[in-house]
């Protein structure tokens, strides 16, 4: 064998698995696609969200969504032939229409809220025994708002939530606002402020825990894996430069899983679901903490050399289609109207990436494969970040042998 763990895939979910197996005594090689650009780790908000349970325009129904895709300018759209043919029966989105009961909700978010909690944990633990350089930020998080009507909605559901799943929020009206994030405008009505809440700059952060695994001996290669097949004892896994043996494989490659499990006999509902993020050049303001523009969906976070961060999006599309140029001027231009800025918004960098989505919002974690050899770890879709060292640790659970019932809520076998 080359490798007792072959991981396919090099974003965090991917690096998180490496670095748990290999102090756990495997000998684990990553193939991770590529470039660590690629995938959505890369682009994605840096938020480490407590929140993230919680999805308010589901929770409000799914004509909710509908409008807010409909609406000019809109966070959600997509390419009319992935909207027309996921829209048809068994489709993606006709799923995903049928997955919003409040029954069905209520059941996920209280999943998903009992691991997010040890997943930050997990988090701030590798950032400081590892020396991670990640720019981390632990000053929480404030949704702003400047709409009475969508304030009073959204706030409400959120406070329920929160009280509901056990996380922290606290309801500020707009002069509050205004003394914690200076530079937002004085029309700003209200806010959601999540104190809990952390940040990291996800090109470093990703870099930085790229390097740290090789310098504890992981290989880690970048390049593009073909098939992963069962093989006797072990599993072959096909990649450009060639063939590797390997007694186990975790498959975490994003938008990109779906493919490499066809050879498995697994078909899972996975959609790309993308976002984008604008890089501006460093501002002289300073953000106090991450600024969620509510109204627009448009997320700022600032780097230590002063860029702006500013990501936004769920765009349904091919995960290789072409970036949008429009929709990265529209951010800086909806994020303006939020903070006071001097002076233009001039972009030096621009990414689009492709988030791994289910239609039922859960990640998809389990055996697969007829032998059980192969382990997929993908579907965290908005929540990458947030839940990747957790998602990592059930991945080690599974290949260890240890039984943990929550599992039983993220099997591949869910959709048959």
């Amino acid at each position: 064998m080359d490798a007792d763990v072959v991981v396919v895939g090099g974003g965090f979910v991917g690096l998180h698995t490496a670095y748990r197996l290999h102090k756990g005594g495997f000998r684990v090689v990553v193939v991770g696609g590529e470039a660590p650009r690629k995938g959505a780790s890369w682009g994605n908000a840096g938020l480490i969200h407590q929140g993230s349970a919680t999805t308010v325009p589901e929770i409000i129904g799914f004509w909710r969504v509908v409008r807010l895709a409909l609406r000019r300018g809109s966070y959600i759209s997509s390419n009319p032939w992935i909207a027309l043919r996921e829209s048809l029966p068994g489709g993606w989105i006709w799923r995903y229409a049928r997955s919003l009961n409040r029954e069905e909700i209520a059941r996920r978010s209280a999943v998903l809220a009992q691991l997010i909690p040890e997943s930050k944990r997990l988090w701030l633990e590798i950032i400081r025994g590892e020396g991670l350089d990640a720019e981390l930020k632990e000053k929480g998080s404030l949704e702003a708002y400047f709409s009475e009507e969508l304030f009073s909605l959204e706030s409400r559901v959120v406070s329920e939530e929160a009280s509901r799943l056990g996380y922290r929020v606290q309801i500020f009206d707009g002069v509050k606002c205004r003394e914690m994030e200076p530079l937002l405008r004085e029309n700003v009505v209200g806010g959601i402020y999540y104190s809990d809440d952390a940040w990291v700059n996800p090109s470093k952060t990703l870099n930085s825990f790229i390097s740290a695994l090789q310098r504890l001996g992981v290989s880690i290669t970048w390049e593009r894996v073909k098939e992963v097949k069962e093989d006797g004892d072990g599993l072959r896994v096909l990649a450009e430069s060639g063939e590797m043996r390997a007694g186990r494989a975790v498959i975490a490659a994003g938008a990109w899983t779906g493919r490499l499990l066809h050879n498995l006999g697994v078909d899972i509902p996975l959609i790309a679901g993308r976002g984008y993020l604008a890089l501006t050049e460093p501002v002289r303001e300073r953000l106090s903490m991450p600024v969620f523009y509510a109204d627009e969906k448009v997320i700022a976070g600032q780097t230590t050399e002063g860029n702006l961060r500013l990501t936004s999006y769920f765009e349904l599309n091919n995960p290789d289609a072409p970036l949008d140029r429009s929709k990265i001027v529209q951010m800086a231009e909806k994020m303006r109207e939020a903070l006071k800025i001097e002076g233009n918004l001039r972009i030096i960098d621009e990414w689009v990436g492709s988030r791994p989505c289910v239609y039922d919002g859960l990640p998809v974690i389990g055996r697969v494969g007829k032998r059980g050899l192969a382990v997929v770890a993908t579907g965290m879709c908005r929540l990458g970040l947030t839940l990747s060292p957790i998602g990592a640790k059930l991945v080690e659970d599974i290949i260890t042998g240890q039984e943990n019932p929550i599992l039983q809520h993220f099997s591949p076998t869910r959709f048959s």
